[in-house]
C-alpha cells in the first residue's frame, strides 16, 4: 500500500511534524507537497470547474438534496481551506490512477501502533483517535471504543443534519472507487472542506472506523484556519 503524508516543505512546523509521523511507523511514507493558496489555481487545472460553495465565517447554508445544515467554517482565508481540499483531492486522483487503495495522512498524524494492510469493506477507513481531532470527540470515542473491529463512523452531533463522518481527515485509507465518488460529488456541489464533503449523509454505509485506533493527532497548529 502506498502511503502519503500531506505537508508543506516551506513550513518548518509542518516539516517537523511530518518527520515525527514518518519516524512513528515502519511503513514507507511518501511526503506529498500540499496545495497552497499560491498554487491553488495551478493545482485545480486538472479538475472540472469547481467554485467554492461552502459557507464561511458568518454565513449559513442548507444542502437542498439532503437537508444538511451547513454551519460556517471559521477561517480568515477561503483559499487556505480550498487548498486543503485540493491537496486531498489530488491524492484521491492518485488512488484512481493507481487503481488501488492508498493511505492519506496529514502532517499532524502520528502512529500509536504498527499498521499492516488488511481486508475491509467500505469506501474509506478512518484510522485516527477522535480525541482532540474532531467535534464531539468524547461521544465519538465512546461509541467506537466499546468494542474492537471495524464499524460505521458514528453519529455524534445532536443536530443530525450537520455533515458528519471521520474524526477529522488526518489519517485514512481510501479505495479508488470511493475516491471517484468523492471527486464526482465535488464536481456536483462545488468546493467544500474535504472532511465535510466526505460525510455520512452523502455516502451512507461507506465511511468506516477501526478500533483500536492506529493514529492520533500531534496537536500541531492548523495551517488552514490561520
Amino acid at each position: 500500500m502506498k502511503c502519503f503524508v500531506i505537508y508543506d516543505k516551506n513550513n518548518s512546523v509542518s516539516v517537523s511534524a511530518a518527520n515525527r509521523c514518518k519516524k512513528s511507523t515502519e511503513l514507507e511514507l511518501e511526503f506529498f507537497q500540499q496545495t497552497s493558496p499560491d498554487t491553488l489555481k495551478k493545482d485545480m487545472a486538472g479538475f472540472p470547474p469547481m467554485p467554492w460553495k461552502y459557507p464561511l465565517n458568518d454565513q449559513f447554508g442548507i444542502d437542498r438534496d439532503t437537508g444538511m445544515i451547513l454551519k460556517p467554517y471559521r477561517t480568515n482565508s477561503m483559499e487556505k481551506v480550498f487548498a486543503c481540499t485540493i491537496s486531498h483531492a489530488r491524492l484521491w486522483k492518485k488512488s484512481i490512477e493507481l487503481q488501488e487503495e492508498i493511505m492519506i495522512l496529514e502532517h499532524d498524524a502520528i502512529f500509536t501502533r504498527p499498521f499492516k494492510p488488511f481486508d475491509w469493506k467500505g469506501g474509506v477507513l478512518g484510522l485516527n483517535d477522535p480525541r482532540g481531532a474532531t467535534h464531539s470527540s468524547h461521544s465519538y470515542n465512546k461509541q467506537i471504543s466499546n468494542s474492537k473491529g471495524i464499524k460505521d463512523a458514528p453519529w455524534v452531533a445532536k443536530e443530525l443534519d450537520l455533515p458528519q463522518g471521520l474524526a477529522g481527515n488526518s489519517a485514512y485509507v481510501i479505495k479508488p472507487y470511493f475516491a471517484q465518488k468523492l471527486l464526482d460529488k465535488l464536481k456536483e456541489v462545488g468546493g467544500w472542506p474535504n472532511d465535510s464533503i466526505m460525510c455520512k449523509q452523502f455516502f451512507p454505509g461507506e465511511l468506516k472506523v477501526v478500533y483500536p485506533y492506529y493514529t492520533k493527532v500531534q496537536g500541531v497548529k492548523s495551517t488552514t484556519t490561520l
